[in-house]
């Protein structure tokens, strides 16, 4: 059965990125978990600045989820990472109180009639600004097929990947998974620890101009894949993931595309959204549609100060 998947409400928020690819999968739970820090299939440590991207330090911290810094002040993060004015955000290992009553929750624009109203998607200030350069947000969704780059706070990935052998079985939660070694395995993935650290990794929009339902609110999304054959830093989210930024590279300039906001698993996947398998995906809320609105909360001179960077070009998909 190929379905789309549906966000679901997790009781604890961790951060954390994974490998995963996306698209309708066969055997995939029905629901989009919520996210969290990046792991990538070449198991390198991604936790530097990566080269001719100068927005690495724009992604913090709130608690073991993500938040990125917009400019002049704004925050913005996932609702269900800050359902209410956090205390304080981390950037740079250094925690930035907020500023009371600037908190905002999104809401779905006005044309989606079919949409629920609010969304999982917050803006808020922080009392004192962080020294970091603004972000532009797109005014367009990444085109399928398009390099992104991911950036989050999250669960760390134990290397080598894992093997199991899973067997479907007919009916809800009842598929079996036993694990193995690679020559005996049908499906592999990794696991994580509960180490937090802001990683990047890299992907491909494999689905755009979709609307992932979830318990905190519709949310207006594209989104990736882990794929085993993909980039050689392919990138996907895990649980506390949340609140992380999406880049894509855009006539030569670095554009805040996406958040992070949800992860699809298989049934009963062993550690849950704490493991990235292959073949899963992360939805990615696109931040496109809700530019205007968020431009309309954010005064001036914020906005003025939305100018983002150039950087160098995003290396091409590699088969």
């Amino acid at each position: 059965m190929y379905q789309r998947l549906l966000l679901s409400w997790l009781s604890s928020i961790t951060a954390a990125f994974t490998v995963l690819w996306p698209g309708l999968i066969c055997g995939l739970v029905a629901g989009w978990q919520q996210a969290g820090a990046v792991v990538v299939a070449s198991g390198g440590p991604n936790n530097t600045v990566p080269g001719g991207q100068p927005f690495f330090d724009n992604v913090g911290a709130i608690g073991l989820a993500s938040a990125i810094y917009l400019g002049d002040g704004w925050v913005l993060s996932a609702n269900h990472v800050a359902p209410s004015l956090p205390e304080s955000v981390n950037f740079g290992g250094i925690n930035y109180a907020t500023q009371a009553g600037s908190f905002h929750r999104l809401e779905n624009p006005a044309y989606s009639s079919t949409l629920t109203l609010l969304t999982d998607i917050v803006v808020f200030r922080l009392s004192t600004p962080p020294a970091l350069p603004g972000l532009d947000i797109s005014t367009a969704t990444p085109m399928v097929g398009s390099q992104v780059m991911m950036i989050g706070n999250g669960r760390t990935q134990i290397g080598p990947p894992t093997y199991w052998d899973r067997t479907e079985i007919t009916g809800d939660s009842n598929d079996t998974w036993l694990e193995t070694s690679e020559a005996l395995s049908n499906i592999a993935g990794y696991q994580t620890t509960g180490t937090h650290e802001i990683r990047w990794g890299e992907n491909v929009v494999n689905a755009d101009d979709f609307t992932a339902n979830t318990d905190n609110g519709d949310v207006i999304s594209f989104s990736t894949q882990f794929d085993a054959a993909g980039l050689a830093h392919e990138a996907q989210a895990v649980s506390g993931d949340s609140g992380g930024a999406v880049f894509s590279y855009n006539a030569g300039t670095w554009e805040l595309s996406g958040m992070i906001h949800a992860v699809s698993t298989y049934e009963t996947q062993p550690g849950g959204t704490e493991t990235a398998m292959f073949g899963a995906e992360t939805a990615i809320a696109d931040l496109s549609a809700y530019r205007s609105q968020i431009l309309t909360i954010i005064p001036e001179p914020a906005t003025a100060a939305l100018a983002m960077l150039g950087g160098l070009a995003l290396i091409r998909r590699r088969r």
